[in-house]
């Protein structure tokens, strides 16, 4: 099956040139916590005595998942991250952060909320091409000529949840996709609609 390419953005691109310094064949592979190590990102419990250690001065972690403290060279820093949190959603917070270290290299404590959003947004974007690549959906569509692919299997596929999944099929279709199916031997998006 010939699929055209997708036009790539900035941060498709961004996340490719992480996953190029690896030799991942399938999605499960994709190991964020080995990438951070990679890179020199450490991840700590996020504990008040931890970021004291680090230098770094939050008026309440309260509520708070993760934080990320960047150095001042090479993409690297530090990832406070709240314990034992369920293994699917550290790995979203993980990625997340990590995305703000490889891309941002500051602190979101001194700047106005509108960056603090853009950041946030452009971290989620990456984070979404990290987990989920283009070669790796590629896959989901192949197997979709053949039977109908549904959002939960694509988010078991790629270990993320559906909600990921959906943010980034969204970012390739432009609109909500719930799974995929064929048609007359033509690959088509589901949207499940709410009555």
């Amino acid at each position: 099956m010939q699929l055209r390419k997708q036009l790539t953005d900035y941060w498709e691109e961004r996340a490719e040139t992480v996953l190029s310094n690896f030799n991942h064949k399938y999605p499960d592979e994709i190991d964020i916590t080995n990438i951070c190590w990679m890179y020199g990102i450490r991840i700590l419990p996020l504990d008040t005595s931890f970021l004291e250690y680090c230098g770094v001065k939050i008026e309440s972690i309260d509520g708070l998942k993760a934080y990320s403290v960047p150095k001042n060279k090479d993409r690297q820093g530090t990832i406070f991250l709240k314990e034992h949190l369920p293994h699917v959603e550290r790995k979203l917070l993980v990625a997340e952060e990590f995305c703000h270290l490889y891309a941002h290299h500051t602190s979101q404590l001194n700047i106005d909320k509108y960056a603090v959003a853009k950041m946030e947004e452009q971290a989620k974007r990456m984070s979404a091409y990290l987990l989920m690549p283009s070669r790796f959906l590629g896959q989901v569509y192949e197997i979709a000529m053949d039977e109908a692919v549904l959002i939960s299997d694509i988010a078991d596929y790629f270990f993320v949840t559906e909600e990921f999944a959906q943010y980034r099929l969204e970012l390739i279709f432009k609109h909500k996709v719930d799974g995929f199916t064929t048609l007359r031997g033509k690959l088509g998006t589901l949207e499940w609609m709410d009555w």
